[in-house]
């Protein structure tokens, strides 16, 4: 027997909710309400047996980001600055959850930086989330102003290299 609608009650199918994983979700055992994506980049990080059987127990999709939304995603984050930090399998993740619209299940505060920017939904693993949005610029050891790029365009000093440990 089907349900017809009613005008004095609402049935609602229940709302759909996606969930994109870091590896951090695969690495703590923590998982997400919600149906579980990942991406390839993910899966090849995960180098134990127990993150990787994590993978499978909580049955997670495994997904390639699509072009256009991976741009997006790099766009958004050359215009926050986290570019410079992000690796290319975070663009990936950001990406996914861009397209999906979906929650973006990370520890990753850079990576929770430029989803907050775009509008999604984030939640936290194993850290707590970030307090407040950043928005990285570079300042010149010159003249002092702020701008972006490999040097000033006002006094031609080049921008400030950072040292890896």
């Amino acid at each position: 027997m089907v349900r017809e609608k009613s005008k004095y009650y609402n049935f609602q199918e229940p709302l759909h909710v996606y969930v994109v994983a870091d590896a951090s979700v695969f690495i703590w055992g923590k998982r997400p309400e919600g149906e579980l994506i990942t991406v390839p980049a993910v899966e090849a990080e995960l180098k134990d047996l127990r993150s990787k059987s994590m993978l499978h127990i909580f049955e997670a999709r495994v997904e390639s980001p699509s072009p256009q939304s991976l741009k997006a995603a790099k766009a958004a984050a050359g215009e926050t600055g986290d570019i410079r930090v992000l690796s290319s399998t975070d663009l990936d993740v950001l990406a996914k959850a861009l397209e999906y619209g979906a929650i973006l299940a990370t520890d990753d505060y850079a990576l929770q930086n430029v989803a907050l920017h775009l509008g999604l939904k984030i939640e936290p693993i194993g850290q707590p989330r970030i307090k407040r949005l950043k928005k990285h610029v570079q300042r010149c050891r010159g003249c002092g102003k702020s701008f972006e790029g490999e040097a000033c365009p006002d006094c031609g000093t080049p921008a400030r290299k950072k040292k890896r440990c």
